[in-house]
This record gives C-alpha cells, structure tokens and sequence, in this order.
C-alpha cells in the first residue's frame, strides 16, 4: 500500500457525502488505485439528510410527476451514486473531456454506478408502495435541498411506447398466454424473489445505461483520473434531462403496478414481460455498490479489456 486517500463530495454547506476511500497499490501490471465503497451508502446519506430537513415553506413548481422525475434522477443517479464523484464541480474539469474519442468513464466505473443506481431506485419504489406521504415529502425536499440543474436538457428521443404504462386489467393471465417463455423462464424466479430490484434494474437501464451517458463511456483510455471533474455540466444536463424523464415515466408505471390486487412480484412480473427489451441481462439484484479498480499505465486499455464486466 503506498497511500490513501478519503473520496468526499460537497452537495451544499450542510451535506458533504462519503464517497469511499481510495488506495493506491503496487499491481501485478504496475500501480492500481482500488477505490472501496462508503460504508454507508450514498443513497442512505441523502436519505437521511432529507428526512432531517424541514419542509420546503413553498410549494416546489410544477406538477408532481415532473418532480418526481427529478428527484429519482437527483437521489438514485446525481448524487446516491458515484456519478457525483466524476462530475464533482468543486475540481478542476479534466481536459480530456473536450476529446469525443476519449473515454471518461471505466468499466468498473460504470458498473458501480449501475449497481448504485439501481439499488437505490429499488429502495426509492418501495418507500413509494409503503409510504405514500413519506415519499411524497422525499421528494419535494429533494428537488428543494439538492442541487439540480435548473433548466435539463430535453430528451432528444424517447420511443414512444417505452415505460408507458398501460390501462391493462388482469394481465397476468393474459400475458401468460401471451408470452409463455417469459414466464417459465429465469427471470420469473429473480422477479418473485427481487421484484422491486428487477423494476429498478429495468428502470435503470432505460433512463441511463441506454441513454446519452454511452458517448462519455466509449472511446479511448487516456486514464481516469479522480482529481479531476470529467462530468461537465452540460453533460449533466443531458443525463438528467434523459434519466428524469423516463424515471417519471417509471414512477407512473409504479402507480399503474401498485393498484390492481395482484401481487407486487406478479404485478412486476406482468409489466416486464410486456416491455423485456428494458431487463437488462446479468446485473446484480443484491449489491448495493462495488469495488473500482483503476489501473495506469500504458497497457492499461488490453487489462481493462481483459477485466470488462456486464455490470
């Protein structure tokens, strides 16, 4: 071990997040930085300081829907994942970003954000099923404490039939009629097990694996750094305004879910089998985070190839 270093991200004047610790280590192919996760996750963190905050004293604008998008935007992606450790504003930007061919994001990067993300999301649909007025203040304290961009960028294409929820009545049946393989496949065993984490894991995969984010984790290594913001605030603009649409549009389908009688893992499994090509194959329905290996040198791009994962 040859240093240490605590990762921490200032949100406002009263909320700094534990991000984890990074290590920097003598590797079998030269010097690795291994970044761990916080003990306490960062969703948890904001959690907590929401709950602790008093109540907005004016109504947040426009209508709830929207807020909700930017709020499962603000504490599952923006700040409850180590999204805001890459776009961090109180670095310095990282010259790389204004080269299109370079890459900013690693793939063990991306996999803790994914996993983060989802989990947390998994978390945040089930405070709404079980706690409607405790959700509903959630999110007004989140668009009201937690900095967001004022104006997101619209999304530039968002199929139209995508997380749209549907006004189906008794669609277990139907669709085990519909779509028998779904149903005696794998995923109807990880669904009645996990249900509120394959809805998030779709759910996130649709409002940020598959949206603009991809321009940034493609390209060339150049390295990735940590002292550096390679996140830059047009960027920010762009996956929020993505991820928060669709994450309303996903609220809106929790909604749909959460009123018929059926059960919450049937529910969940009915919606997914009439939108599969949002269940995104081999992520994790435990983690809540992981550990990040970064590694510099100049074969660091064949290593980093060698270590790729699907999460």
């Amino acid at each position: 071990m040859m240093a240490l270093e605590q990762l921490r991200v200032r949100v406002s004047d009263d909320l700094v997040l534990d991000a984890g610790e990074c290590r920097i280590v003598e590797g079998s192919h030269g010097l690795e930085r291994i970044v761990q996760p916080p003990r306490t996750t960062l969703f948890h963190q904001l959690i907590n300081y929401l709950r602790a905050k008093p109540a907005p004293q004016d109504q947040p604008s426009g209508t709830f829907l929207s807020r909700e998008g930017v709020a499962a935007a603000a504490v599952t992606l923006r700040w409850g994942s180590y999204l805001s450790v890459l776009a961090d504003r109180n670095k310095p930007i990282w010259r790389e970003v204004r080269s299109p061919d370079v890459s900013r994001i690693s793939d063990d990067e991306m996999a803790r954000i994914n996993i983060e993300s989802s989990a947390a999301m998994a978390e945040w649909i089930d405070i709404f099923r079980t706690d409607a007025v405790g959700y509903a203040s959630l999110v007004d304290k989140a668009v009201s404490y937690l900095p967001v961009p004022r104006k997101l960028s619209k999304p530039s294409h968002v199929p139209p039939q995508e997380l749209l929820p549907s006004t189906f009545t008794n669609i277990p049946d139907i669709l085990k009629a519909q779509a028998p393989q779904f149903f005696s496949s794998p995923i109807k065993s990880a669904i009645e097990q996990h249900p509120s984490r394959m809805l998030a894991n779709a759910l996130i995969n649709a409002a940020w694996r598959n949206g603009p984010v991809e321009s940034l984790h493609a390209g060339d290594f150049h390295g990735y750094p940590l002292n550096k913001c390679r996140v830059t605030p047009k960027d920010v603009r762009e996956l929020l305004g993505f991820a928060s649409d669709r994450m309303a549009r996903g609220m809106d389908v929790c909604l749909v879910l959460k009123k018929p009688k059926h059960s919450w893992p049937q529910q969940v499994l009915s919606y997914l089998a009439l939108q599969p090509f949002i269940v995104p194959s081999g992520w994790s329905l435990t983690e809540s985070s992981r550990e990040i290996r970064l590694i510099d040198h100049p074969s660091a791009r064949a290593v980093a190839d060698a270590r790729r994962t699907k999460q």
